[in-house]
């Protein structure tokens, strides 16, 4: 019985799966690109997420519900001048210049879908450096809005203990917040294979998800995991609820009902329906958002190949972990280097060295920062204590990412090539796979969850 309706129910998924990317992609565009694209309008909207600030540019995302006295719902990307402070929720009124995005060049000679990127989150216009009037200060931002206050108090505490980059590493490493690191040290991240902590990965989730189950794990069994899963959700819409954020959340939820069920924990079945719920919901996201195409694929490549490489790593010590470190940095890195390569052109050599000396820390490092942000609300000077302690291990991961990322073979850097040789290298680990039979056991492992 249980078979069957497994069956079923994966079929109903991949159902509205394609029934969702068929009409996705066959929708007509809407005509309001063509009759305000190039125009000067005057605009009324809500702020719609949190305002991205990155050295000297910032952005948010308006809500429209009037263009030039007509109403009309979209979305529209605003560029304002840097040092005006906007908040999520915000009323304003626009008088700019309105354009359709354009795609641009990146890397290589490869052609960035710029369109397709935002399109994918609704938006179909940019204004850049539009007069503003702020209509309604307070807004109508909810739950969210509050969230977004706690954390920019949060980082402003963290701020106050330490300077930057110390701060800014803090805030990409517990909430996501990576926007004062600067374009030159985001790049030593990325040289280095250690860009996945200041992006809020699902590593990062995980830590969370694993801290929160172990707070709670005093309380009542049913009322600690209705806690937890709030707790997680409260901590996706803080960090704003980005792809791999959403599947990791999505993926520790499942994890949560299974316990409250009292079933287990099939990994790769909660991959695939976090996978499909976020497809249903939004099915260009497969094809035009680099964050879950990603994601995916490094969460598949520990499923399928961490626990057989680790096997074939018996030279390796266990002592702190370092053989799983190993064997998960080298599953995930044969699954995401492809496309990786094909997308950016851009892959790091030494990821692997980078992430055994710095991962194992990272955890601690989380718990500090957490403690010195939280105390901050509380107390300056407590905070300041483990600031410091904080201070030390923030340092110890900085410098490891600038020392290898000056090393001149840290990473390669390959011209734009066919995505047929992505699909080639793909379709080669598959057939790999299956005459490996014993390799897709992990695929089908299931384990009790201990959420």
């Amino acid at each position: 019985m249980n078979k069957k309706i497994n069956i079923i129910i994966t079929i109903v998924l991949i159902s509205a799966v394609l029934i969702r990317i068929y009409f996705a992609l066959n929708a007509e565009q809407s005509s309001i690109t063509n009759k305000f694209s190039g125009k000067n309008v005057e605009v009324y909207g809500y702020i719609s997420d949190e305002p991205q600030i990155k050295d000297f540019n910032q952005s948010f995302t308006l809500r429209t519900d009037r263009i030039s006295g007509e109403s009309i719902e979209t979305y529209i990307k605003v560029s304002p001048d840097r040092y005006t402070e906007y908040n999520y929720g915000q009323y304003l009124k626009l008088n700019g210049k309105i354009n359709t995005p354009r795609n641009f060049k990146s890397n290589g000679g490869r052609t960035f879908d710029y369109t397709n990127f935002l399109l994918k989150d609704g938006i179909v216009f940019e204004m850049k450096k539009p007069a503003i009037e702020v209509v309604d200060r307070i807004g109508n931002g909810g739950v969210a809005k509050y969230l977004f206050k706690i954390k920019n108090g949060f980082i402003e505490n963290i701020k106050k203990v330490m300077g930057e980059p110390h701060a800014a590493l803090a805030g990409g490493l517990v909430v996501g917040e990576k926007s004062a690191l600067g374009k030159d040290l985001i790049d030593d991240f990325r040289k280095a294979g250690l860009i996945h902590i200041v992006v809020l990965s699902g590593y990062n989730i995980t830590i969370v998800a694993d801290t929160i189950r172990r707070v709670l794990a005093f309380l009542p069994r049913t009322i600690g995991i209705g806690l937890g899963g709030f707790g997680i959700l409260a901590f996706g819409i803080l960090v704003g609820g980005g792809a791999t954020v959403v599947r990791s959340c999505i993926m520790a939820m499942i994890a949560l009902l299974a316990s409250l069920l009292r079933k287990d924990y099939n990994v790769s079945k909660a991959l695939f329906v976090a996978a499909a719920l976020m497809l249903i919901q939004n099915p260009l996201i497969l094809f035009y958002d680099p964050s879950f195409q990603l994601s995916f694929l490094a969460t598949l490549g520990l499923i399928l190949l961490s626990s057989p490489i680790e096997k074939k790593l018996g030279f390796i010590t266990e002592k702190f972990g370092i053989r799983g470190l190993v064997a998960s940095t080298l599953a995930t890195q044969i699954f995401v280097s492809p496309y990786i390569l094909y997308m950016m052109g851009q892959l790091s050599i030494i990821g692997i060295v980078v992430n055994i000396l710095v991962l194992p820390i990272i955890p601690a490092t989380m718990l500090f920062v957490s403690l010195t942000g939280l105390l901050g609300f509380l107390s300056h000077f407590v905070s300041e204590i483990t600031g410091w302690i904080s201070y030390i291990m923030l340092s110890y991961e900085l410098f490891m990412v600038r020392f290898f990322a000056s090393l001149p073979f840290a990473s390669i850097e390959l011209p734009k090539f066919s995505f047929w040789i992505v699909v080639g290298f793909y379709a080669s680990y598959f057939v790999a796979l299956l005459k490996f039979p014993s390799t897709f056991d992990q695929f089908r492992f299931r384990k009790k969850s201990s959420t």
